[in-house]
């Protein structure tokens, strides 16, 4: 097989570069992509949660073969909403909310006349056929106007499959009376790294690309007729074939200007959210038991707070302790004040929370902004990421990862979109014979 070049150093691209012989070209100066983690101080931040939840036996041997080493854990997941803390997921644990809240959620569970799946039309739909109008109404699409920016009835169901799951009565009622700590969920028993963050993932995989891995290379221009690519306005290298984690609507850009109108006219409808992380590092250890918590109520700007140092013991110094806000914006979610003014504003947030303390003193604080954070599953992805995935195998180019397939992939899921992106070039290649 005529290696590829492999555009795109995240976990799409190093798996397609762990299968191949391809090399890797990465804009940044390390690779991970939006799984890559940073160490500053003694700290390591994730951007934003990062675990390993799949049962996929392919991806689990990989992961041994590269000695990323993971630890298997249960998960501490939490939801406040309605002045209440609750355990997730809220479908399953109403326990310790307001009483009349406990009772709609109940009574809209179990008297859930919405029974005709035919009828779904929209995610906010499938949500009321799943759970009933109560947890619809008290988290489900409230909490989803937050997270996403755009309201649930403008939301197709292509991404749900398991992540919402369904608990059976007897759960329901079980966790309306007491609190019950029975895991639900595919991350109810999740991996992660004993060492170095989630980001040791990506730096085991690039090990073993060692030496077909070029970083600060950014993709400026692709020329598809001549087979080159322009790095950083000034590199040009040939190539024989492509394999692109890109962005589909950064991708679009950087080719020709003959990129048919209506391929161009899709790329632009597609749409994700951004996310801002604001990462803190305090000077007291074991500031809660908890992994990560949903907060539904909009005067506080985060959709989730994470302790990474929950997560393992080695990614924060002895006697400290590290958190991470998630702030989604975008959309119909403005940013409540100036991005250099969010951290101040998540910081006295925590303190009104009864997380940081006045005295806590903070040893480490950093942001990072993340432009494509997740894919938004609207009317208008499906036809349009159809029409950009069509134009781009007529000019070779095969598209992977969660920006490349345009979805919402999981770790595992970005891992196997890499492998079978080398598939699909060894069946274009040698498939006909």
């Amino acid at each position: 097989m005529k290696e590829p070049l492999i555009l795109g150093g995240g976990l799409a691209g190093l798996s397609a570069g762990y299968h191949s012989n391809g090399t890797i070209f990465e804009e940044k100066s390390n690779v991970g992509g939006h799984a890559r983690s940073s160490y500053k101080n003694g700290f390591i931040f994730d951007e934003g949660i990062h675990v390993l939840h799949t049962k996929n036996e392919y991806v689990l041997n990989l992961i041994e073969e590269i000695n990323a080493d993971l630890d298997i854990r249960d998960r501490n997941a939490w939801i406040f909403s309605h002045g209440a803390m609750t355990r997730f997921p809220f479908q399953a644990n109403t326990y310790g909310l307001p009483i009349n809240i406990v009772k709609d959620c109940l009574l809209g569970f179990i008297k859930n006349d919405f029974i005709d799946k035919k009828k779904i039309k929209n995610y906010e739909d499938w949500i009321h056929y799943m759970f009933g109008n109560g947890i619809a109404k008290h988290f489900l699409v409230p909490y989803s106007q937050k997270f996403w920016g755009v309201d649930a009835k403008e939301l197709t169901t292509d991404w749900v499959s398991v992540r919402h799951p369904k608990p059976t009565i007897d759960e329901v009622l079980t966790g309306a009376l007491q609190e019950q700590k029975k895991g639900f969920g595919i991350n109810a028993v999740y991996r992660y790294p004993k060492q170095g963050g989630f980001g040791n993932i990506a730096k085991c995989l690039a090990n073993k690309c060692n030496g077909r891995i070029k970083t600060n290379m950014e993709v400026t221009n692709i020329d598809p007729y001549k087979k080159e690519i322009e790095f950083n306005s000034e590199e040009i290298i040939g190539y024989e074939n492509v394999i692109s984690t890109l962005p589909l609507p950064d991708l679009i850009k950087i080719l020709p200007d003959d990129v048919p109108i209506d391929v161009k006219d899709a790329a632009g409808r597609l749409k994700t959210n951004s996310f801002f992380v604001v990462n803190i590092g305090i000077n007291r250890e074991k500031i809660t038991d908890k992994n990560w918590i949903y907060y539904l109520d909009k005067k506080y700007s985060f959709v989730r707070v994470s302790f990474p140092s929950n997560q393992s013991d080695h990614v924060s110094p002895p006697g400290t302790s590290s958190i991470s806000a998630e702030i989604a914006y975008g959309h119909g979610n403005p940013l409540p004040v100036s991005k250099e003014k969010l951290a101040d504003r998540v910081i006295d947030e925590l303190i009104s929370l009864n997380i940081l303390k006045n005295v806590d003193e903070i040893v480490y604080l950093d942001t990072i902004d993340i432009k494509y954070a997740y894919v938004i599953f609207d009317k208008e992805r499906k036809p349009a990421v159809q029409k950009i995935h069509k134009y781009l195998k007529t000019i070779g180019i095969i598209p992977c990862g969660r920006y490349g397939i345009w979805a919402y992939l999981w770790s595992d899921e970005a891992i196997l979109s890499g492998k079978k992106a080398v598939e699909i070039l060894h069946k274009r290649q040698f498939g006909k014979s």
